[in-house]
């Protein structure tokens, strides 16, 4: 029965921006006729868009009760949203659990709330962002409007634990300057610091929290805001399924769904809206989330038990729809769902690099000739991109393990080494033979490859007259064929780091913002269901046992604070990065932090210390510094230390 209850939504869904719901009245604006005519029927590109129209509709300007609110409101409201003096301590603000300071998306990335006196609640706070959108407020939906939900944490004695509505007034009053905001957000009024008009003033500054991605710009009408990946990942979005619950312009918030519908989810002492109604048919129904800079949100569900996207992804598909997904169809949600975080959230000034004389345009797979050659080709593809599936430490044939790591040659030559300034694979073959400092001669491009092998993937050489080799090399080839010896675009950005040492306290934080809504907060990245004990992981690791060793190129600061601010979170791209230089620096620094597999034999490397990397952070070092400068600089004075 729930299946075809769940066949009909999905017949369904096209209609759902047309034909409101009682849930989601007025939040979903239907595309116009003006607006449908702009896509080109027949192509996939406008077929999506119009389809994307239909589902999703547009973000309205404006939040439903904004008409009624004032200038002097909306300036009172966000300085009660930062004011401590409303918790019992006088250290909670509602900016303290959904941080919209620094660029935040209105969520503190805790599994659980964390309230004034030290005590966590039992629920992930959800984003202040885009909130009056939805039907209803907290999980269980028992505040019916942001007023209602404003109220709650002043008084829970968990969160901000004052005694009543009164003893927040009082506080309020004692302040000098308030008495004054309130009686200009509400005039006529004889006594306007009540708590009542606190709430009303905190609503009206929520309802001003509206976010804008990428996304609203396809849905606008430009098919160039998103790549072809991110538009293949709103395809599978929509027809796997996820669309039945997260539709309408804030892709969620204008239902109430049972979690586990297929299969029971691991926490079944929350029984949700149960709470709220009684009603049996309430058992572990909750608010579906809205997706809205989900990418900046983790951890994810009403439990904050799911700590990485991915997870978050391959877990709601087998709940909600009983399916288990491809890595490429996690990847490709994973896409789409980057275009839905805000461009003011998500941008830094362009990096400094000058854009390329001729356009970028990676050879297409489809094209690869037929025969012999073309299966060789093919063969480096599958190599390169599912590396732990077929050289992993897992594989059956044992002769056949060379990667001692979780990680794809892809994970860190993106896009199947095709994206620019990603350390793209297009045009090596051309540099290579070259000189190598690490090991102090000229080499060709398959010892190249087995040094990452040793040590980006923690493995073994490989034979050099290996068919996995010479497929490797032949994939490299096809991809450089057809480009110059020098192009921008090759390698990575130009990074300028700061004059400073890495920050790693700092790096945690901004890690946590950034990345660890994909890579998770151990770092370890994501496996999904559908993949044997010898599959690839769909998030590569970071640290830890199953990441890169200390003598991979990625373990110096520089490079990869490089390869951070030049490519991720995922979808970044150089021309528009996310994340700035020092949050990229100390982001890297964190990372250098953590544990990873120790390669032995390392104090051979680079016979002439003179060509040593500043940043290569194992000894021996061509200066008397010591090893932590090396490992988090600052290095801009290092190259003139003393021998």
């Amino acid at each position: 029965m729930q299946r075809k209850v769940l066949t009909s939504l999905i017949m369904m869904a096209g209609l759902i921006a047309v034909g409101y719901s009682d849930f989601g009245r007025n939040l979903i604006s239907p595309a116009t006729a003006k607006s449908t005519a702009e896509a080109v029927p027949g192509t996939p590109d406008g077929d999506l868009l119009i389809q994307a129209r239909a589902i999703f509709g547009k973000l309205p300007a404006a939040m439903p009760g904004s008409e009624n609110d004032t200038p002097a409101m909306i300036t009172l409201g966000k300085k009660l949203y930062f004011e401590k003096a409303i918790s019992i301590n006088k250290t909670q603000s509602c900016n303290s659990c959904h941080p919209l300071d620094n660029k935040g998306a209105g969520a503190d990335n805790l599994k659980t709330g964390k309230g004034a006196e030290g005590k966590f609640g039992n629920r992930n706070d959800p984003a202040t962002m885009n909130a009056g959108f939805q039907i209803a407020q907290f999980w269980d939906g028992r505040a019916a409007t942001l007023e209602e939900q404003a109220k709650g944490p002043p008084l829970n004695p968990i969160e901000m634990g004052m005694a009543n509505g009164e003893a927040v007034a009082k506080r309020l009053k004692e302040i000098a300057h308030y008495p004054a905001d309130f009686k200009e957000a509400f005039p006529g009024q004889k006594d306007p610091v009540t708590f009542d008009n606190f709430a009303k003033a905190v609503a009206a500054f929520e309802r001003t929290l509206i976010s804008r991605g990428r996304f609203d710009r396809f849905i606008d009408g430009d098919k160039q805001a998103l790549t072809k990946q991110e538009m293949d990942g709103m395809r599978t979005f929509i027809n796997v399924g996820c669309i039945q619950c997260h539709n309408g312009p804030n892709l969620g918030g204008t239902t109430f769904q049972r979690m586990g519908v297929f299969h029971a989810y691991a926490d079944r002492e929350d029984m949700g809206r149960f709470k709220v109604t009684k009603l049996e048919s309430d058992k572990y129904i909750f608010k579906t989330p809205v997706l809205r800079n989900v990418t900046l949100t983790a951890p994810y569900f009403h439990d904050g038990g799911v700590g990485n996207l991915a997870e978050a992804v391959d877990q709601m598909a087998y709940l909600q729809l009983d399916k288990k997904l491809t890595n490429e169809e996690i990847n490709n949600v994973l896409r789409f769902l980057t275009t839905l975080a805000d461009e003011k959230l998500t941008t830094t000034p362009p990096m400094k690099v000058n854009a390329p004389p001729t356009a970028w345009v990676p050879p297409q797979m489809k094209d690869i000739p037929q025969g012999d050659a073309g299966d060789l080709i093919r063969y480096g593809a599958l190599l390169v991109t599912d590396t732990h599936a077929q050289l992993g430490p897992d594989v059956k044939n044992e002769k056949m393990r060379f990667s001692g790591s979780t990680l794809n040659c892809s994970s860190c030559h993106l896009d199947s080494g095709t994206k620019q300034f990603g350390l793209p694979w297009m045009g090596v073959t051309q540099a290579y033979p070259q000189y190598r400092g690490r090991e102090d001669q000229v080499q060709g491009l398959e010892p190249r490859i087995n040094g990452c092998f040793e040590r980006s993937l923690n493995g073994k050489a490989l034979p050099v007259d290996s068919k996995e080799m010479k497929a490797m090399v032949a994939y490299i080839g096809w991809l450089s064929k057809d480009m110059p010896k020098k192009v921008a675009g090759l390698g990575m950005p130009k990074y300028e780091a700061p004059s400073r040492k890495a920050d790693v306290q700092q790096g945690e934080q901004a890690y946590e913002r950034f990345c660890m809504s994909c890579h998770g907060k151990d770092g370890n990245g994501y496996q999904s269901l559908s993949a044997s004990s010898s599959g690839s992981r769909v998030v590569p690791a970071l640290w830890g046992a199953g990441s890169y060793n200390n003598g991979a190129g990625m373990n110096r600061l520089l490079t990869t604070a490089a390869f951070i601010q030049g490519n991720m979170p995922l979808g970044t791209t150089w021309t528009h990065p996310a994340i700035s230089n020092e949050e990229a620096y100390d982001i890297a620094g964190y990372i250098s932090s953590r544990n990873r597999p120790q390669m032995s034999g390392l104090e051979k490397d680079y016979p002439n210390l003179e060509k040593k990397p500043v940043d290569a952070p194992y000894p021996p070092f061509a200066d008397k510094l010591p090893q932590e400068r090396h490992q988090y600089g600052p290095f801009q004075a290092m190259k003139a230390a003393p021998k």
